[in-house]
């Protein structure tokens, strides 16, 4: 972490910019060149051997230090099409302290809409959203890290009949595109907690989405060292199960060396998607007298869904039954190597779940043994921690 610090203490002793002037500048720091490792989908291209490699390519004019909204949306939108580079410098609270007033207020201010070929990157442990949904649709080649990243409130959530309100807005939302790596990211709900909602024509006011959904047809993704957090719904990859002509063959994804501590489920929930998951640790408690967020499952086996499970931990305080880590929906696709439950080896054996997967790894990467202490995780996850 002292490189990041350090440049980051260059960049703001430089940067002297109005806040209405272009906030480009050639000094960064040194992981902002940085391009997906070759140990998940985003970093596999077996055509060009390339994978992910977001704004590495950027020349000077188009490397960015922001720590406000309008800056960052001058970098967004200048010079479309050319890669970029955008650091975050502190916490960008993308409704201004303006609270938002409507759904089309909120959904008109509070979008930060990704262009290709970007790398968004945080250059201090502070860097960040607030108030605000990261957005990929129809994008390709795009890195995010070392942010930290509030869910946001829907302020106007929309009611569906059976179903009661449902909330709109995501942490991140990739939709539609391809070539993507997240990385050291913190996901949260922040100080509003879902035990603070309200209750409007008997049905519970849920003002939380997800935090980080990928759906029709996005392929090639990897997440990796980035912790969630205080979530119900948390991640979300195909969104219908009648989307198949767009998702089916798609959503190849990578989830290693991540941190889910004390969220319900959806860890992910998935459709259509060929997962892999390695080294990722899951914490909770099903105890609803003791925290917000009991624990539900992690894995969520949707329509034409696969997983392949290897070396997760798994410390569930009040699960006895480990076939409960996982809840089939419409499928029961999954298989695992060497992973833990509560101190002891998993076995899935009785839990009727398909473990012949029909497909297998395409890339190269290396597996750390399972360690069972979880300070050993979560020193290496979330934003701050490179």
């Amino acid at each position: 972490m002292k490189k990041l610090i350090n440049a980051s203490i260059i960049l703001l002793a430089v940067y002297s910019l109005s806040v209405s002037a272009l906030p480009s500048f050639p000094i960064m720091i040194e992981q902002a060149k940085d391009v997906a490792p070759a140990n998940g989908f985003g970093g596999f291209d077996k055509v060009t051997n390339t994978g992910t490699i977001g704004g590495s390519k950027a020349d000077s004019s188009m490397v960015f230090l922001v720590k406000n909204k309008q800056a960052l949306l001058t970098a967004i939108n200048i010079n479309k099409g050319q890669p970029r580079i955008i650091q975050i410098s502190g916490i960008i609270d993308m409704s201004e302290n303006q609270p938002y007033q409507d759904f089309d207020d909120q959904r008109a201010r509070s979008l930060i809409r990704i262009p290709s070929n970007t790398t968004l990157i945080g250059v201090d442990e502070n860097a960040g959203f607030i108030h605000g949904s990261l957005v990929l649709s129809n994008v390709s080649n795009v890195i995010i890290r070392n942010l930290h990243i509030e869910s946001p409130v829907d302020i106007a959530p929309k009611f569906e009949e059976g179903d009661g309100w449902n909330a709109e807005w995501d942490g991140i939302n990739v939709i539609a595109s391809t070539y993507i790596w997240i990385d050291h990211v913190t996901f949260t709900d922040g100080p509003f907690t879902d035990d603070q909602y309200t209750k409007k024509d008997g049905w519970k006011y849920v003002q939380h989405d997800g935090l980080l959904d990928i759906k029709r047809g996005s392929d090639f993704i990897t997440v990796s060292y980035c912790f969630f957090e205080n979530h119900d719904k948390t991640i979300l990859i195909g969104h219908n199960d009648k989307n198949d002509n767009q998702d089916e063959n798609k959503l190849h994804i990578t989830f290693h060396h991540n941190v889910f501590a004390n969220v319900r489920q959806r860890t992910p929930r998935v459709r259509f998607g060929k997962i892999h998951m390695y080294n990722n640790f899951f914490e909770g408690s099903t105890d609803k007298s003791k925290i917000v967020y009991p624990y539900f499952y992690s894995i969520g086996l949707g329509v034409k869904s696969s997983v392949i499970s290897e070396n997760n931990l798994f410390l569930i305080d009040g699960l006895k039954d480990s076939c409960k880590i996982v809840k089939a929906f419409n499928s029961n696709n999954i298989r695992d190597t060497n992973s833990v439950f509560n101190h002891a080896s998993l076995d899935w054996s009785k839990c009727h779940f398909d473990n012949k997967t029909n497909w297998s790894i395409p890339y190269k990467y290396e597996l750390d043994p399972v360690n069972n202490t979880r300070l050993n995780y979560e020193k290496l996850a979330g934003n701050g921690k490179f």
